[in-house]
C-alpha cells in the first residue's frame, strides 16, 4: 500500500466526479441495470486452442448480464488530449487489446461458465481520461467486428509462431 498526497486524493475525487457527469461513463461505471455482474481488475488465465500456449488478461472492467445476455467490456485509459485519442487507438493498437481480451472473455464463458458467449451480445468500451487540469472524459465505443475480426486473426497467427518457437525451442528469429 502506498499513501497518496493530498493533491492526488484531491485528482482522483475530479476524475470520479467528471466520470459521474459524462453520461456514457456514469453509464458503464455507476449505474448499469442490476441484471449485471461486474467485475474490476478481472484477471483471467486462459488456453487458447494451440499447443503449448498459455495467456494472461487482466480487464479493468467486465459486466455480465446473463439475463439480457450481454456482455460489456470496458477498459480504462489516460491520455494527455481526450480530443486526439483516436490517434493513439491506432498508435497502441488499442483494438488489438480489445480483441485480445474479448478471446479471454470468450474462453472464460466456455472452459469456466459453460456458456455460450456467441449467444450473446458483445460491447466493447474505452474510457479516455485527460491528464490535463480539466481531467476531462471521453467515450470510445470499440465494437467494430471488421476490425475486431482482423485483430482476432492477427493474435491467432501470433500464437501460432509462439507456439512454433515453444515447440521447437527455436528463438533465434
Amino acid at each position: 500500500k502506498k499513501v497518496i498526497s493530498f493533491n492526488d486524493v484531491n485528482i482522483l475525487k475530479k476524475i470520479k466526479d467528471n466520470l459521474q457527469k459524462h453520461k456514457k461513463a456514469n453509464e458503464l461505471l455507476f449505474a448499469l441495470p442490476d441484471t449485471y455482474e461486474s467485475f474490476n481488475e478481472f484477471h483471467i488465465n486462459w488456453e487458447p486452442n494451440i499447443e503449448g500456449v498459455k495467456c494472461k488478461s487482466l480487464i479493468d472492467r467486465v459486466c455480465f448480464d446473463h439475463v439480457n445476455k450481454k456482455i460489456i467490456l470496458i477498459d480504462l485509459k489516460t491520455t494527455v488530449n481526450v480530443y486526439d485519442f483516436a490517434h493513439s487507438v491506432e498508435e497502441y493498437d488499442y483494438y488489438r487489446q480489445i480483441a485480445y481480451y474479448g478471446l479471454a472473455i470468450q474462453w472464460y464463458m466456455q472452459e469456466i461458465l459453460n456458456l455460450n458467449s456467441e449467444e450473446y451480445d458483445f460491447e466493447a468500451y474505452i474510457i479516455a481520461i485527460g491528464k490535463d487540469s480539466e481531467n476531462q472524459i471521453r467515450v470510445f465505443n470499440m465494437k467494430n467486428d471488421k476490425i475486431l475480426s482482423e485483430k482476432i486473426d492477427l493474435i491467432n497467427n501470433s500464437l501460432q509462431k509462439i507456439s512454433y518457437h515453444i515447440s521447437t525451442d527455436q528463438w533465434d528469429h
